[in-house]
């Protein structure tokens, strides 16, 4: 039998099971010309929508992402504002201390300040100068330097001096401006011209420093600010000053040793219970007339009852109770518990508590301090723990 000859083509053609489906013409598009035949496969149309005209283009509008933060020029970090100061935060060394502007509008920067000040300025007692070479001698640190200069500070974690006056009161402008900022975040470390730097730091009559000097000395006496100048005073109504604090401190005193609560939700005249402080005030001024007719007759607004006066007052009670502890103390040898003090804002603190033998052999236990912790790790309770005992001056 003669076999029949076919092609390829033709005999994958004629052995197709399905035919060939044309597709449906494509309609006429305005992106396609008309004289353009369409491809069979699928057209794929990529269209640009240009901006909503609804939507913010200006950079001065706010939006939710937007991010506010500075940046420390410096660091190139984040610098977030301080909204909550307590005197026992203040760091000791002047190389490691938080600027004055760094503290939020919100918290009274005089405070700091006083609290600084209360500290007094950092000289390194016990601590060894580190020698550096300067060519082919080792120089150090003097300590007669200290004695001389009544504004000088030791950092001991970078090992340079610095200027205690004006890290409170210098304007920080004037370090941007004008560069002169080694006292008050570098640090001055070239010991060869130190004397030389020191005098020249302090310069003239009108000089950056002299002029925080002034500031320092003005807010040590306050009795000489012009504040205090305007309002003239009797001798009777400094007694009865005196006499309105000392009745405010005994009751504070007597809260504070029960452990009660100051404050009460309504303290107004005509609260029926205006909490543990202002009840036993008024309890107090009527067993006593003098500080009845002090309060009666006394000045004004000056009735040591508001919550920032409670607050001072108990801040001058736990000082004093912590120089009782550290004269207990004395050169012995203590131990230290650290708890954690969630109080009900949810923040993490830390309690402190020193253990010692005291002069009769007896084993003693004192609460030292509470202290806000922002690093809860091990390496951030530990500089929260020694900055808290160098504050108290108690040595490791």
């Amino acid at each position: 039998m003669k076999r029949k000859n076919m092609s390829i083509n033709s005999f994958f053609a004629s052995s197709s099971i399905t035919p060939r489906v044309e597709p449906d013409p494509i309609p006429a598009s305005p992106l396609i010309p008309e004289n353009v035949n369409p491809d069979p496969l699928p057209l794929i149309v990529v269209t640009i929508v240009p901006p909503s005209t609804n939507e913010r283009t200006d950079p001065s509008t706010p939006r939710d992402d937007r991010n506010d933060t500075t940046f420390d020029e410096s660091t190139n970090q984040p610098r977030m504002p301080i909204l909550e100061f307590h005197p026992s935060q203040i760091i000791a060394d002047p190389g490691l201390r938080i600027p004055i502007e760094d503290y939020a509008p919100e918290i009274r920067r005089s405070d700091v300040r006083r609290a600084y000040l209360l500290n007094k300025r950092n000289k390194a007692v016990g601590h060894t100068f580190k020698n550096t070479k300067d060519g082919k001698i080792w120089r150090s640190f003097q300590r007669a330097w200290l004695d001389k200069f009544d504004w000088l500070e030791y950092s001991v974690d970078k090992e340079a001096a610095f200027c205690f006056h004006c890290f409170l009161f210098k304007k920080p402008s004037q370090a941007i401006r004008f560069g002169n900022d080694v006292f008050m975040k570098d640090g001055y470390t070239r010991w060869k011209t130190g004397l030389a730097s020191f005098e020249k730091h302090v310069g003239g009559q009108f000089s950056y420093h002299n002029i925080a000097r002034g500031d320092c000395d003005d807010f040590n006496n306050q009795q000489a600010s012009v504040a205090t100048k305007f309002p003239v005073y009797s001798k009777e109504s400094e007694i009865s000053y005196k006499i309105l604090l000392t009745a405010s401190l005994d009751c504070a005193r007597y809260l504070i040793a029960q452990g009660e609560a100051f404050r009460g939700h309504d303290e107004s005249s005509t609260s029926i219970n205006k909490g543990n402080f202002r009840e036993l005030l008024d309890w107090y001024k009527n067993k006593k007339e003098d500080v009845k007719e002090a309060f009666d007759k006394g000045a004004g607004n000056a009735q040591m009852i508001c919550s920032d006066i409670q607050k001072d007052l108990a801040a001058a009670c736990a000082m004093e109770v912590t120089k009782v502890i550290k004269n207990d103390i004395g050169d012995k040898k203590f131990s230290i518990l650290i708890d954690e003090a969630r109080d009900c804002s949810i923040k993490e603190q830390m309690a402190v508590i020193v253990r010692f033998l005291d002069d009769h052999g007896m084993l003693q236990e004192r609460f030292l301090a509470i202290k806000h912790i922002t690093d809860c790790t091990s390496a951030g309770i530990k500089e929260a723990l020694v900055d808290m005992l160098e504050f108290h001056g108690l040595l490791l």
